[in-house]
């Protein structure tokens, strides 16, 4: 239990002195969560307002509520602030701050390769003895305990608990992923990071963000929260990276020029992994990772810039990039009877589509076939574009659903479509599973079926229901099936 006063401590807000001694057992945001004794933080979120909870909150004899309108309930002390998130926040930090401090934390942005640099800088970590946890897209990794992931970077109450418990069970370091949507609603405020990673910047969440610049600019708050010792690692590939490391310092750069900090002084990727040499520090170090791709060594320079902005050495850097044999649903390879492979991955921007394109393209020797659609409710704009990269690049197009959620699935594939010139190549199925299974029966020798957009996820959500929909059996049924 915590006084209030304490957990206020450096907050701005109207706690009148009477107030200072209320202890709190917990902190909620979600109103089905209160029990007695708990402080409840009146959010309001895209869907509901916490403030219509405050009666229920009463019943419920939390000990105070945190409002940003103050409203009539007599015997329910309420405590008004500027902006209860950010509040959340603030309060979150102050009351696991003894835990928080004690962890080495390392957060992760950028449109794509978050998940890939998380897995790899966790690699690196355990290798170095670091024992580390895992927050981010897939699951979450908390001692020695996997746990699916809700949210790529969970509300701050929910984060900070998992990071306090990660703590109490020996991690002594955390890896973060940090969504734009989690910087936009400060779900990481208050927290002081070792090392923060800048993947790169492309098209994507336009539904959220008003345009380009403000993406970049929510991205971008990541690195106003190193600790007095932190250091950025940003890549210099990208236009937006160059952007940044302008801004911000100390900064470790990483890429292809030899400028950088960090570069790649050669690499080459086969279907059985890619090979290259890094100049770190000054010192030229052999890795054979296996992971393919000529984007995955952007995913592993990143990852040994962290190691080396916190002082890993060179050996452990090595020995965790080459540990690491796959990352789930990023260009995940499977064998087919007929002697070509499906490749299974997580594109879902019209880069990240790109970028596994050219990828499996070197890898194939006869046809490319590709599956992929794009997610209702979310940013309309970039589905032509996806559409035209997947042209580009395909022989053998099957144009389908992803998550549809509350979108009309054919509405979604007019807007995919409109970017494509249309031909016998082109196959539209509106039913994803369908579709799948056409492009692995119709692989032959030397093929790749690309399947794009859904990667680890073992659902896919229609209406507002998720259905159960794994990618790995619907392929070995179609071979089952053929």
């Amino acid at each position: 239990m915590i006084q209030l006063k304490q957990l206020f401590k450096g907050i701005k807000a109207e706690l009148p002195s009477e107030y200072d001694h209320i202890g709190i057992n917990k902190i909620q945001y979600d109103s089905r969560k209160i029990q007695a004794g708990d402080l409840f933080v009146a959010v309001k979120g895209f869907q509901s307002d916490g403030h219509d909870y405050l009666q229920q909150a009463k019943e419920k004899n939390v000990a105070a509520a945190v409002v940003e309108e103050v409203h009539n309930i007599p015997g329910l002390v309420q405590v008004k602030v500027p902006d209860s998130r950010v509040t959340m926040s603030l309060l979150a930090y102050n009351f696991y701050k003894e835990y928080l401090e004690k962890m080495v934390l390392i957060g992760i942005t950028g449109t794509n390769g978050k998940t890939t640099t998380s897995y790899l800088v966790k690699s690196i970590l355990d290798q170095a003895g670091l024992a580390c946890g895992l927050v981010g897209t897939i699951y979450y990794v908390v001692g020695n305990e996997m746990i699916d992931a809700w949210n790529t970077t969970p509300e701050s109450v929910d984060l900070y608990a998992m990071i306090a418990e990660m703590q109490n069970k020996g991690n002594k370091a955390c890896v973060l992923e940090v969504s734009s949507h989690a910087l936009a609603l400060h779900r990481v405020l208050g927290l002081k990071f070792d090392a923060a990673v800048f993947t790169n910047l492309s098209r994507d969440h336009m539904d959220f963000h008003k345009d380009m610049d403000a993406y970049f600019k929510d991205k971008s708050r990541l690195f106003e929260q190193l600790s007095e010792k932190g250091k950025a690692v940003v890549n210099q590939d990208d236009s937006y990276g160059k952007k940044l490391a302008e801004s911000i310092h100390p900064v470790l750069t990483f890429g292809n020029d030899q400028k950088c900090d960090l570069y790649c002084e050669n690499s080459d990727t086969t279907a059985d992994g890619t090979k290259l040499v890094l100049n770190i520090s000054g010192k030229a170090v052999g890795i054979h990772s296996k992971l393919i791709g000529d984007f995955n060594t952007s995913n592993i320079m990143a990852a040994a810039g962290v190691g080396a902005a916190l002082g890993i050495d060179n050996r452990h850097i090595k020995e965790g990039i080459e540990n690491l044999h796959a990352v789930p649903g990023r260009l995940e390879p499977y064998r087919l009877n007929s002697g070509g492979l499906a490749v299974i991955d997580y594109a879902h921007t019209p880069d990240a589509l790109e970028k596994a394109l050219t990828t499996v393209r070197k890898i194939t020797t006869q046809k490319l076939i590709v599956v992929f659609g794009c997610g209702g409710d979310r940013d309309r704009g970039k589905r032509p574009e996806m559409g035209k990269v997947a042209q580009k690049y395909a022989d053998v197009l099957f144009i389908t659903d992803d998550n549809p959620r509350t979108e009309n699935p054919k509405l979604i594939i007019d807007d995919i479509i409109s970017g494509i010139n249309m031909n016998d190549q082109i196959n539209i199925i509106y039913n994803r599973r369908d579709a799948i299974t056409a492009a692995v029966k119709s692989a032959g020798k030397g093929d790749v079926v690309l399947i794009a957009g859904k990667g680890h996820e073992k659902y896919q959500i229609i209406d507002k229901v998720k259905h159960n929909f794994d990618e790995v059996l619907i392929i070995r049924e179609a071979e089952t099936n053929a």
